[in-house]
């Protein structure tokens, strides 16, 4: 058996076969939760010795060992997924690589602190001009009142300019940053073979989810952060300046104690909330994916009478997401408190900073109008130095919610990465029209031998029927000739561009009819586009012309994927399934059950026309009409064992 692959792609939630005296197979538990790995198979497990021959050749004290170490490892990774650290610091540095990769962000960065520099410099003016007032008024200087009032009028509306203006190139920004991220996902995740072991795989909850939503999040609040910590080293540089010429060096002192003192109790406030957020996302995924459900199937839900069961399973979810968000909260509690008291206390730090000054009898020789004058400049330049350090402690907050989001994000494309560094799933390169199995072993992660040392060959007119009891393996046997599954011991030789697949279940995406004849587009790198001329042969032969016309609408109107789904019938929706094949005129077509929903006529009009246009059939059927369509049969035994007739 492949071990490491299905350690890594399953972790602990199998079984590892060990050996057993007489050379038997036997299982040994190593977690209670196997039924969720074989869930995502798709297949029944078995707990008991079937007395295959050994998979690996491995003694059980190796197998101890083995995953011991796998268990102290995992622990191990967990701790350091939620921490402040090199791991956390590494997927952020990541994130920005890629973010900086592209010139429209870079822009839009440095355009965001220029503007950010220059709207500074208005709320300086702005500060100090409280000052201004009190020399006026201090030396009831009548004439220069009006002036004064005047250029504070302009300089407020100015600075309110600036801060709108900040708030549009921020949120332009984020939606920067949300598009660059979410396409260079795209590139990584929607390719062949990715896409399909990331969501079968079971190690990454809700990719749709960290897609769609975690990375909206990630950016709107990477945006808002990055502007305060891009800015604030050169804002605290020249308000240090500023405080040092007005109340020495015991000002910028005791400004940068009282920020260090903050700056530790923040840190040690954040800890427990990156983990939380990560656990609040992942619940709202499992949400989302409960509501979706509900939607997808309402009719079966419906026929069932299951809304109420429905309800108390909705209800759970939303209890998971609900006290997801109570711990969240709960936990920002701490780091709210140490924020808050940091900000609030600042206007007494500026107090003393001034005060130290005044009681050494330095300013002796100002006037009452000059001195109020210069506390309250000092007063502005020490808050806001005092506020530019609380407002980077401020932003703690949000970066733990962005550490949360981060670690979603990476963790889904280390898992493309470690798809990439796999040797590649798909079958080795064949002879043209025809696909090879040579002892071919296919099993379950638990262990269980669904097909073992399978050898054939299907050449191009040969059509195959795989049939055989459920659980059996046959829909498995048939993804592994298609290279959807990697086998457990042998080679499959095929050339892919020959090969095209339809599941039980068809997919119809949102778009025209011509579009879902000619779904995907491009194939076996060709790309084309149904004629009206054709598109009228396909339905006809098919049978979807009498669908075509209850539709309306032209070939081009475009149409929502659940609309599609609401006016085809399932037997429609397979025979659309079956046209788009009759389109692409592949060498070899596999269906997994792909006629289920069909009547035994409507089963043997689609065979036929397949049969027609020349292409060899894979057939997973249990009809026994299917049979006069293929000229060989594979029947499967549900033991490991087959007959090939």
């Amino acid at each position: 058996m492949n071990t490491s692959y299905f350690t890594r792609k399953h972790g602990e939630e199998f079984e590892l076969p060990v050996s057993q005296p007489g050379g038997a197979s036997g299982s040994r538990p190593v977690s209670s939760s196997s039924s969720s790995s074989n869930k995502s198979w798709g297949r029944p497990s078995s707990d008991s010795n079937d007395g295959c021959a050994l998979l690996v050749d491995r003694t059980e004290a190796t197998y101890e060992s083995l995953s011991r170490e796998a268990h102290n490892a995992g622990k191990a990774r967990s701790a350091k997924q939620f921490t402040i650290g090199p791991v956390l610091v590494g997927r952020m540095r990541r994130v920005w690589r890629v973010l900086s990769e592209r010139s429209r962000i870079g822009i839009w960065s440095l355009g965001l602190v220029a503007g950010k520099l220059a709207a500074e410099v208005v709320y300086y003016y702005a500060g100090i001009i409280p000052s201004e007032f009190y020399r006026v008024l201090g030396n009831r200087d009548r004439e220069a009142f009006g002036p004064l009032l005047a250029r504070c009028v302009g300089v407020v509306a100015l600075a309110g300019m600036c801060k709108a203006g900040l708030e549009y190139a921020s949120g332009m920004l984020g939606v920067a940053m949300r598009r660059e991220l979410t396409q260079h996902t795209h590139s990584r995740y929607l390719r062949r073979g990715r896409l399909y072991p990331v969501v079968s795989g079971g190690r990454i909850d809700n990719p749709d989810q960290r897609i769609a939503q975690d990375v909206e999040r990630l950016a709107r609040s990477a945006a808002e952060v990055l502007t305060e910590v891009l800015v604030a080293p050169f804002l605290v540089g020249y308000y240090t300046a500023k405080c040092w010429m007005i109340s020495g060096v015991f000002g910028p002192l005791a400004i940068y104690g009282y920020f260090v003192v903050g700056a530790i109790a923040t840190r040690w406030a954040m800890g427990p909330i990156m983990r939380q957020v990560y656990k609040q996302e992942q619940a709202e995924g499992d949400f989302r994916f409960a509501q979706v459900r509900v939607r997808e199937f309402a009719e079966a839900i419906a026929f069932y009478g299951g809304e109420a069961a429905e309800r108390r399973q909705a209800d759970g979810a939303l209890e998971q997401v609900v006290e997801a968000q109570r711990r969240v909260v709960g936990r920002q509690l701490g780091l709210g408190l140490v924020t808050q008291v940091f900000a609030y206390l600042g206007s007494t730090v500026s107090y003393v900073v001034i005060g130290i000054p005044i009681f050494m009898g330095v300013y002796d020789d100002k006037s009452g109008a000059e001195l109020s004058s210069l506390i309250s400049l000092s007063a502005f330049v020490s808050i806001y130095l005092v506020f530019r350090f609380s407002s980077v402690i401020e932003q703690s907050k949000r970066l733990a919610d962005v550490g949360g989001y981060v670690t979603r994000i990476a963790q889904l494309w280390e898992e493309l990465d470690a798809l990439d560094a796999e040797p590649p799933s798909e079958p080795g390169s064949g002879a043209a029209g025809q696909i090879s199995a040579t002892n071919v072993t296919v099993a379950t992660p638990a262990g269980k031998r669904l097909v073992a040392e399978l050898s054939l060959q299907v050449e191009q007119g040969q059509s195959l029927l795989i049939t055989g009891p459920n659980g059996a393996g046959k829909t498995s046997l048939l993804r592994t000739l298609c290279g959807l599954w990697r086998p457990l011991q042998g080679a499959v030789r095929m050339r892919r561009n020959e090969v095209f697949f339809l599941p039980q279940t068809p997919y119809l995406p949102g778009g025209s009819l011509r579009e879902q004849l000619s779904y995907p587009g491009m194939w076996a790198g060709e790309q084309r586009t149904c004629s009206d001329v054709q598109a009228a042969q396909l339905l006809q032969a098919v049978g979807l012309e009498q669908a075509a016309c209850r539709i309306g609408g032209s070939l081009d109107m475009q149409r929502s994927a659940l609309e599609w789904q609401q006016r085809l019938s399932p037997g429609e929706q397979q025979r659309l399934a079956v046209a788009r094949v009759l389109f692409w005129q592949p060498t070899f077509a596999a269906l997994d059950e792909s006629t289920s929903a069909l009547d035994a006529a409507g089963e043997a009009a689609v065979y036929g026309a397949l049969v027609a246009a020349g292409i060899t059939l894979i057939s997973v059927s249990h009809r026994a009409g299917a049979a006069e369509f293929h000229q060989r049969r594979l029947a499967l035994d549900g033991q490991g064992g087959c007959t090939l007739r």
